[in-house]
């Protein structure tokens, strides 16, 4: 058959299929060429979402989906914007030419991406808006020394109630709980660091009908030597009496002093040495209730020190 006769049978068909659909021409999507080699056949369409993220939406939310063309040799081809997009319900979730899909409307929307002769479809459900908090910074990295922050909470919407609370110990949060709705600060400190290794704690964002945020602080280890002690508190009453705490450093020839500034009621047995030693002390009587801290640390300075608390009550 000729090649003019050929174009003449196809272009009434092509015609009578066009005025079959009602007479407007679908664009034509872009034309991803398969792969070269010999007997290689298109046989699927796979869609999902870019990045992984949910198909749950909110109101007011994108997604971008990608359409992924698999071949017989397990080879699989971007053809995102070759494809042709379709939303079951444009007036839940529209999608666009290129496979953004918008959350418009609550409801449900299954969005369809034909390429060729092939097509595969994804179900996503929207929602109403709900709370959501982001954090500023969401993470920091601290040295060993006891250090404070400010966090910045930011809401979604201003009548997000939310709270704040440490995972850790050796975090301590303040306002925590600003007793108000909306965007808002809270601050927090942190302890020294006298462990051989680094540590790591989060301070949970909890906002009422959303997802809970985190800010993460990562804490480095001391740069040198480590001082410890043990135990770390010890009560008397107000007749005072005898206690003793025991200093371990690592490594184990690191020296050290103690920093007393309650000297004349605390009689230590030595205030400085190397490496690890057991302290004892006396209390002098007292009626006075405090708290007495007493420092060992490095003479550096360049590592935190550790603390042994007198408590007297």
């Amino acid at each position: 058959m000729q090649p003019y006769r050929l174009a003449a049978l196809v272009v009434p068909t092509l015609m009578a299929v066009v005025l079959a659909c009602g007479g407007k021409t679908p664009a034509a999507p872009a034309h991803v060429p398969p792969p070269t080699t010999p007997g290689i056949v298109l046989t699927g369409v796979r869609v999902g979402v870019a990045g992984s993220a949910s198909t749950t939406l909110e109101i007011g939310d994108k997604r971008q989906l990608v359409a992924q063309a698999i071949y017989s040799d397990a080879s699989i081809v971007d053809v995102t914007n070759a494809a042709l997009w379709q939303s079951s319900d444009p007036v839940v979730g529209p999608v666009s030419p290129s496979g953004v899909l918008s959350a418009a409307a609550e409801g449900a929307v299954d969005v369809k991406a034909t390429y060729v002769n092939y097509s595969d479809t994804l179900h996503a459900d929207i929602e109403k808006p709900r709370c959501h908090v982001s954090l500023d910074p969401d993470s920091l990295v601290l040295d060993a020394f006891s250090r404070s922050a400010v966090v910045t909470v930011t809401t979604s919407m201003s009548t997000c109630r939310w709270k704040a609370a440490a995972d850790a110990a050796w975090l301590i949060v303040y306002n925590g709980d600003p007793g108000r709705s909306g965007n808002g600060t809270f601050g927090y400190s942190s302890t020294n660091n006298n462990n051989t290794e680094p540590r790591v704690g989060r301070i949970a964002v909890t906002v009422e009908g959303g997802p809970t945020t985190y800010h993460v602080v990562h804490q480095e280890r001391p740069v040198s030597c480590v001082y410890q002690v043990s135990p770390e508190l010890l009560r008397f009453n107000a007749a005072g009496g005898r206690g003793e705490f025991r200093v371990t450093t690592t490594p184990g020839d690191c020296q050290w002093r103690i920093t007393d500034i309650w000297k004349s009621e605390i009689q230590l047995s030595a205030t400085s040495g190397t490496g690890s030693a057991t302290i004892s002390y006396t209390v002098a009587p007292n009626l006075t209730t405090i708290d007495r801290p007493l420092f060992v640390s490095g003479l550096s300075g360049q590592n935190p020190p550790a603390l042994h608390t007198v408590s007297v009550r």
